[in-house]
């Protein structure tokens, strides 16, 4: 999860988000520049999205160069093949 925040507050920054003085999370007494947290909101789910593409991707790549099946992919996701099959199959 820390690294998942901190890959977040990066792109934030490569894709120069405006930042504003908010109160430190390790100690709310500071303030320190930080991007508004309904845009990090945002950008959050904008990534999820863009990461569930690449998976996707992945899991083709897989299934292609290794010759994994479905059942395969879904065991390793903890899911049924339909849902594996469902979630991941090029549209």
């Amino acid at each position: 999860m820390v690294a998942v925040r901190n890959a977040l507050l990066a792109l934030a920054r490569d894709m120069d988000l405006p930042r504003y003085r908010y109160p430190d999370p390790s100690n709310p007494r500071r303030k320190t520049l930080q991007p508004e947290p309904l845009e990090l909101a945002v950008l959050a789910i904008d990534a999820r999205d863009a990461l569930e593409l690449i998976a996707a991707e992945h899991v083709a790549r897989a299934r292609e160069l290794d010759g994994l099946t479905w059942e395969q992919v879904s065991e390793r996701f903890g899911t049924s093949m339909q849902s594996a099959h469902s979630r991941f199959r090029r549209s």
